[in-house]
């Protein structure tokens, strides 16, 4: 009998797990009672703020807040159910694509919202992580478009950061440099709060990497804390920066010489990315562990990591970053005598390269036509429309001196006609040196009022002022009164005027007292500053060479930098 009982109890149990697993499957009853009866904000809290969530328990507040949505029928908050499922995909590239695709389509009609731009932006950002990088560059194209007519700048900001992540992948890396560098500028503006946003996050992570690219290491290295700093201060974006960062800062150690910081970074880099190799990020961490432990003299662990490289890579995710592998095992091969694997390495890079020199000059002139080349004309707009205005202001002035000219004209005619002839010579030479003495006061009021400025103008290039150097605008190298006067949307004249008469100086010594004002405080504050060698820290502040730094200094400061540097560090006051 007490048998009969377990085997009746064990079908039960087998028949209500088959039952479960059912239901998981087809989707029904997965939300359970105290999900249902939250709101759609406390679930969207709970999903992207719930600390040690496991994926099963994600799934079902994602589907909860998705059957919400839908019962409301607003397609804005269909899309965010979207965005949920999205975060759980973020390895699975084509279910991904699938999700941007449909919060494309479910929110095309909307307006004055950020989606469907962000829809847009998700695509490209998918197809660039699956190198097809002429749909990604359409998508972002198209995300920039909607967002500038929106006027979603941080869209934008995003799109363009997508846009010089393809300048870098085609090895233009100065030019994205420039975009980086400009949106730390206007972000780092933001309060601490903001500051953990995913948005500034990425571009300082970014700005990282691109200072690794330029072989500016001090720099690189600085970046790398400050985005390490804030990516662990937010949860939320942990796991989709920290990865990123961690690669940097591997690729960073390396290159200052600490080759086993590298390898464990790196290390800790592969065990976040789950080891998908079509992840660029998992392969330059095969080359950066191969590079550091040929550098320790471990040739096997090198070798294991190069043919690594070499295994996952293929036609259409060959990277101009990963070439150097191919390199170093050309060399090992060649070593070795190692005629068969050279010959079959040989032919594989070679099908690499010419795949990847069509494809990137293809991708490389459609950047130029429908990103760079619309931007040049903008700016030449812009420009234009200033000289326009210019001329303008000064042909009407022009045309006000003549219609005063005349008028003086028909009064000493009018004069003439009734006065007798002597006396109309004598008044007539009165007249004259009127007349001359008020063209050279009318010609002097002209010239002086192209300098004057009205009080408000004078303002407002002195508050655009203040912005510029908030932003630390005076940091950028190789930077001209033009650059600034653009930047400030006024023209040169002003903005020279404006500087002459309230800093007291002259534009080159307002930069460079500016530079070396953010020099010494970063001496005074920042240990690691005080350990970036003269030439970099010249560098850093926009200077193009140690003597004209070095002399704005002692200028400034009464000491050379290297001294003032040592006072600091032995405690002196200075």
């Amino acid at each position: 009998m007490r048998k009969s009982y377990l085997i009746i109890l064990l079908c039960f149990f087998i028949f209500s797990l088959e039952a479960s697993v059912v239901k998981f499957k087809t989707g029904k009853n997965i939300v359970n009672d105290s999900l249902q009866r939250k709101t759609l904000q406390e679930l969207a809290i709970e999903f992207w703020r719930g600390k040690n969530l496991d994926s099963i328990l994600k799934r079902k507040i994602a589907n909860t807040y998705l059957i919400k949505a839908k019962k409301l029928g607003n397609n804005k908050l269909i899309a965010d159910g979207y965005q949920m499922f999205m975060y759980q995909y973020k390895a699975q590239f084509e279910i991904y694509l699938k999700y941007s695709d449909s919060i494309i389509n479910i929110t095309e009609d909307l307006k004055n919202s950020h989606y469907p731009a962000t829809g847009y932006i998700f695509k490209g950002g998918v197809l660039q992580n699956m190198e097809r990088y002429h749909e990604a560059l359409k998508a972002l194209l198209k995300a920039k478009e909607i967002a500038e007519i929106n006027g979603f700048d941080m869209q934008v900001i995003l799109v363009e950061d997508k846009i010089a992540e393809l300048k870098n992948i085609l090895g233009k890396d100065l030019e994205a440099f420039e975009i980086y560098k400009k949106h730390f500028s206007i972000l780092s503006q933001k309060d601490e709060i903001k500051k953990m946003d995913q948005v500034f996050i990425g571009v300082v992570s970014k700005l990282a990497d691109s200072y690794n690219r330029i072989q500016k290491y001090d720099s690189a290295h600085f970046y790398v804390d400050t985005g390490i700093k804030y990516s662990l201060a937010n949860s939320s974006y942990y796991r989709h920066f920290y990865p990123e960062l961690l690669l940097t800062s591997g690729i960073n150690n390396y290159h200052r010489n600490k080759y086993n910081s590298s390898i464990d970074s790196l290390k800790k880099t592969l065990g976040l990315l789950n080891k998908n190799t079509d992840d660029i990020k998992v392969r330059m961490s095969y080359l950066y562990l191969a590079k550091s432990y040929k550098q320790l003299n471990n040739d096997k662990k090198a070798i294991y990591y190069l043919k690594k490289v070499d295994s996952v890579t293929n036609t259409s995710n060959y990277r101009l970053e990963i070439r150097e592998a191919f390199e170093l095992l050309k060399d090992y091969y060649s070593k070795m005598d190692n005629n068969d694997d050279l010959v079959g390495l040989l032919k594989r890079w070679i099908s690499y390269e010419k795949v990847r020199q069509q494809n990137y000059s293809k991708l490389d002139q459609e950047i130029i036509r429908k990103y760079d080349f619309p931007k040049l004309i903008k700016e030449k707009e812009r420009l234009l429309d200033e000289e326009i205005n210019n001329y303008r202001f000064i042909s009407l002035r022009v045309i006000l001196f003549g219609c005063l000219a005349l008028i003086i004209i028909v009064m000493f005619y009018m004069v003439l006609s009734k006065r007798k002839r002597g006396k109309l010579e004598e008044v007539l030479d009165e007249r004259l040196d009127e007349i001359k003495k008020l063209e050279k006061k009318q010609t002097k009021s002209a010239i002086q009022s192209k300098l004057e400025l009205s009080k408000e103008l004078k303002q407002e290039i002195l508050q655009e002022l203040n912005k510029f150097e908030r932003s630390f605008g005076y940091l950028k190298n190789n930077l001209t009164l033009v650059d600034v006067s653009k930047k400030l949307n006024t023209n040169s004249t002003y903005l020279s005027r404006v500087i002459n008469l309230e800093k007291q100086k002259n534009f080159a010594n307002y930069i460079n007292d500016l530079r070396i004002k953010y020099c010494v405080n970063e001496i005074k504050t920042n240990k690691k500053f005080r350990q970036y060698s003269i030439k970099s820290i010249a560098n850093e502040v926009g200077f193009n060479n140690i003597q004209s730094f070095a002399k704005a200094f002692s200028k400034n400061m009464g000491v050379n930098p290297a001294e003032y540097i040592k006072r600091i560090n032995q405690g002196s006051s200075v």
